[in-house]
Parts: C-alpha cells; sequence; structure tokens
C-alpha cells in the first residue's frame, strides 16, 4: 500500500513538474543560455591561456636549443683544446640544458594536446550554443501561439455563455403567461365543480343565473325607468 502511495506521489509531482517545465521552457532556456554562456566565456579563456602558455614554451625552446647549439660548439673546441676538466663542465651544464628541452618539449606538446581538444570542445559547445539560442526562439514562438489559443478559448468560453444566455431568455419567452396559467386553472376548477354547466343552463333560460352579469344590470335599469306617455 506505501508503495502504491509513495508511486502515485511520485508520478503526480513528475507530472506537474514536467507542467510547470512547459509552461516556462522559455524562461529556463534563457536561464541555461546564461549559464552556457558563463561556461563558454570560461572555457575561451581557459584556450587562451593554454594557447599563450604553448608559446611561451615554444619560445624557451627556441632559446633553449640555441643555448644548447652554442654550448655543444663551446665544449667541442674545449675538448679539441685539451681542456678536460673545463669541457665536463659544460658537458654538465649541457646535459641540463637538454633535460630542460626534453622537459618544455613534453609541456609544449601536452599543452598544444590539450588546446586541440579544448578547441574542438569549445567549437562543439559554440554550435550547441547556437542551437540553443534558435530553440529559445522556437520557445517563444509556441508560447505565444499557446497564449493566443488561451485567448480563443476566452473567447469561446464567452460566446458559450452568450449562447447558454440566449437559451435561458427563449426558454423564458416560450414559457407560459403566469396570468393564463391562472385563469385556465380557474376555468378548469369550474368545470371540475359543475358551475359551468350551471351557468350554461341559465343562460339557456333553464333556472336563474349564479352570478349577476353586467347584462342583469342594464335590463334591470330599463326595467325602472318610467314611461314617457304614461306621464
Amino acid at each position: 500500500m506505501w508503495k502504491t502511495i509513495t508511486a502515485i506521489f511520485l508520478g503526480k509531482r513528475a507530472r506537474v513538474e514536467m507542467a510547470l517545465e512547459t509552461e516556462n521552457a522559455a524562461l529556463i532556456i534563457e536561464q541555461k543560455i546564461r549559464e552556457a554562456e558563463a561556461g563558454h566565456a570560461a572555457a575561451k579563456r581557459g584556450l587562451a591561456a593554454l594557447i599563450a602558455r604553448s608559446k611561451a614554451e615554444r619560445k624557451a625552446l627556441d632559446i633553449v636549443a640555441t643555448r644548447i647549439a652554442d654550448l655543444t660548439a663551446r665544449t667541442r673546441a674545449a675538448l679539441d683544446a685539451g681542456k678536460e676538466k673545463l669541457a665536463a663542465d659544460a658537458a654538465a651544464l649541457l646535459a641540463e640544458l637538454e633535460n630542460e628541452q626534453a622537459v618544455r618539449q613534453r609541456a609544449l606538446t601536452g599543452a598544444e594536446e590539450k588546446s586541440d581538444r579544448m578547441r574542438l570542445a569549445i567549437e562543439k559547445t559554440q554550435r550547441q550554443f547556437v542551437n540553443l539560442q534558435q530553440g529559445l526562439i522556437t520557445a517563444r514562438s509556441i508560447e505565444a501561439e499557446r497564449s493566443a489559443i488561451r485567448d480563443v478559448k476566452g473567447d469561446i468560453a464567452a460566446n458559450s455563455a452568450i449562447r447558454e444566455g440566449e437559451a435561458v431568455l427563449n426558454r423564458l419567452l416560450a414559457s407560459e403567461d403566469p396570468i393564463e396559467e391562472i385563469e385556465a386553472l380557474e376555468e378548469l376548477e369550474a368545470d371540475m365543480s359543475g358551475e359551468t354547466i350551471i351557468d350554461r343552463l341559465a343562460d339557456a333560460g333553464f333556472g336563474e343565473a349564479t352570478k349577476v352579469r353586467a347584462e342583469d344590470i342594464l335590463a334591470r335599469f330599463r326595467n325602472d325607468t318610467p314611461d314617457p306617455a304614461a306621464a
């Protein structure tokens, strides 16, 4: 049970993270570009340092080679002149110079190899950096499209609300008049109570009417009017 709950929690969290990342893709890419720019600048500074070091090693090697050539000639001359002790001292110095030459050559070779690898890495990073910048343009375009879609959805929601309001109005207009409904109800009650039949019988001359009508009042007034001839 606990494993299931944990899996559900992790799944929901991952889904939220993905949704948040997608919603803010352009913002995240912008930040990654800034980080990449900082790293790219540092790599280029490192490459520049290696190049400067290689140049310095090459110059030092040239100086050492010149000294070795000069000292070699002098040592040979001392030997030819029978100056064994002087030639031995010169040979010791020559050995140090040759050792230094070997060390500097290895350093130069290593620096150049590192420079070549770093240059390739920087070129690759530069291509990726350009792709990321182009991707940012795409991300901004997608976000603009989604924003437009959200606006359209808002318009659709407004249209839907209007249609629903119109439907309510149409139902109201189509509904029965409450006054007519009351009159119909009274007629129905009269029919059910028999009053309508009685009135119909009275109108036909069978019995007296149950209600005083305007015609009855007018007839009474006519009967009460004195005859002019009698006067």
